[in-house]
């Protein structure tokens, strides 16, 4: 690990490993709009909890230097390794200087065991940044963090990980023949799916619905432009012996994760509708939702745990109250979901897209304005 001579006034810690991970993304996505309002302002530090001694040093050092150690919490690439729960602690052990921000992308909804673990960073984090109102929302109940902490909270929406300057119509013609298919094995419907396959997201679901829609006629073909997490290799397997028993494998296209924006949002645009069927409901935190919503395609989502969830952001009420937009109970059953499905299809021409190219430039300017903050308080 290359020593951190000069550190930057802020710090964004992130993992190193070449994983899926849409909080790295993020972290990628905000440092660019940061420093392009204030150039020179954030440098991201990629680093891993194999090496203890090192990982708490490279904190410790951004801390020494009086600089701000921003964390974002959790990282998929970080797995279920317990030293980023304890790594702000530690290096706050070593100095009194510096100050510590954490942005929570999940709170409510972390497993117990992975809560449990970020105690000791949350306990030594001076301001906390969350993503949504939901989470917020939950984050005011914890005792864990004095009132004045959670008060001055603020929530700053995510901005699309995903922003192609423009999708080639000619490219999407290509892509939706081959999802067709011809012959037998030809859909009549194309289901997309994007975004990191772990359990809220319900990769079953999608399978589970997509054997529905088969089971009443419809010959429907789901597509999934993501992967599984790099340390729950099991999982990949589970999915496709899941599609083998419910019969649907020859009707799933699963792409993996595509690394070039322009290919995925043309490879995502062939699709008919969008199925992302949270166990949390649809929120401004996912990455997933906001990738999509740039494309005038019908989606099929979850019901928002807030009624106010998207009270903020008019355009992405829109896309919700859209009729080509069908929102479901977290408990729906696949059977629902293939409703839904068809329903949302129906309204297809009413389908709208949302323009979100002000996202990050907002984002940008409120972490500034929190950061400037945090540095005064020091």
């Amino acid at each position: 690990m290359h020593a951190l001579t000069s550190p930057t006034p802020v710090v964004i810690f992130g993992s190193a490993k070449p994983v899926t991970c849409a909080v790295m993304d993020y972290a990628r996505r905000l440092s660019e709009a940061v420093n392009a309002q204030r150039p020179g302002f954030v440098s991201l530090r990629m680093v891993e909890p194999d090496s203890p001694a090192a990982f708490i040093g490279a904190i410790a050092e951004v801390l020494r230097a009086g600089s701000i150690a921003h964390f974002q919490l959790p990282i998929e690439g970080w797995g279920n390794a317990i030293l980023p729960g304890s790594a702000l602690m530690a290096a706050r052990l070593t100095t009194r200087r510096g100050r510590i921000v954490t942005t929570l992308h999940e709170w409510q909804s972390l497993n117990r065991l992975r809560h449990l673990s970020m105690i000791p960073d949350v306990l030594a984090t001076d301001g906390f940044i969350l993503v949504s109102r939901q989470q917020r929302e939950s984050f005011l109940t914890t005792p864990l963090v004095g009132a004045a902490k959670k008060a001055a909270a603020p929530v700053i929406p995510i901005g699309p990980n995903i922003m192609p300057p423009r999708i080639d119509p000619q490219r999407v013609a290509e892509e939706r023949l081959r999802l067709r298919g011809s012959g037998p094995a030809q859909a009549e419907l194309v289901i997309g799916f994007f975004g990191v396959l772990y359990a809220s997201k319900r990769p079953d679901i999608l399978l589970r619905t997509l054997a529905a829609l088969h089971r009443t006629g419809t010959k429907a073909r789901l597509l999934v432009c993501g992967d599984f997490l790099w340390d729950k290799p099991h999982d990949r397997e589970a999915f496709l012996s899941l599609a083998r028993e419910l019969d649907v494998v020859e009707w799933l296209d699963f792409r993996g994760r595509i690394d070039d924006e322009s290919e995925l949002m043309a490879t995502l645009s062939a699709a008919d509708v969008f199925l992302l069927p949270f166990t949390d409901g649809i929120s401004t935190r996912r990455g997933s939702f906001l990738a999509v919503s740039q494309i005038a395609r019908p989606l099929v989502s979850t019901l928002p745990e807030r009624a106010d969830e998207f009270a903020a952001s008019p355009s992405l009420r829109a896309k919700i109250d859209s009729p080509a937009t069908v929102l479901c109970p977290v408990d729906a059953t696949p059977e629902m979901f293939a409703d839904a499905v068809l329903a949302a299809h129906a309204h297809q021409a009413e389908a709208v897209s949302v323009d979100l190219s002000a996202s990050w430039t907002e984002a940008a300017a409120a972490h500034l304005a929190f950061y400037d903050g945090i540095a005064a308080g020091a």
